[in-house]
């Protein structure tokens, strides 16, 4: 191999002056571009995600709030007894508003007044998503069990069965 470098450099510099001094022409232009592309006002990166929220707060509190009717839900089901359930949301309910402005951007959500009061005017309310499903009980040795318990998690949660994993209690 080092042979074959050897040859190749005594061609390009002997015969292929021209495109050698293109090839080191155009790597210092390359380092010159580097170097100086640090400069200038930083510009910062835009949000991942609008819907994100900035409080932990609310997610887990919904979490839980989840994972508590879950479990009540299951130990509903014959044979089943002293279920732990933790549920994992990757996003909390948001709700949004109608806005003011016909473009939306800028502006305050549409308040109207009735004769309690005033309300905002609800657009759309989307609801958390789970991220996944753990599931403890003794049942979960009966293989049966296992497959009932699993098929409710996914249907009353509708997420995916990679995303539940229901597992004994020792």
């Amino acid at each position: 191999m080092a042979s074959n470098f050897q040859e190749w450099w005594k061609k390009i510099s002997s015969q292929d002056r021209p495109q050698l001094y293109r090839l080191v022409g155009i790597g210092l232009l390359g380092v010159l571009l580097l170097g100086f592309g640090s400069f200038g006002p930083s510009v910062p990166s835009p949000p991942h995600s609008s819907q994100k929220s900035t409080t932990k707060g609310p997610l887990i509190q919904q979490e839980q709030a989840i994972s508590q009717q879950l479990r009540q839900i299951l130990q509903a089901i014959p044979q089943v007894h002293g279920v732990s359930v933790a549920v994992t949301l990757s996003r909390s309910m948001t709700s949004q508003y109608a806005s003011s402005n016909a473009n939306s951007q800028g502006s305050s959500p549409v308040v109207i007044t009735t004769n309690s009061g005033e309300a905002v005017v609800p657009l759309d309310e989307i609801g958390p998503a789970v991220q996944g499903v753990v599931v403890v009980t003794p049942a979960a040795r009966n293989p049966l069990v296992r497959a009932e318990l699993a098929q409710a998690v996914e249907t009353l949660l509708q997420v995916q069965p990679y995303q539940v994993l229901i597992l004994p209690q020792a």
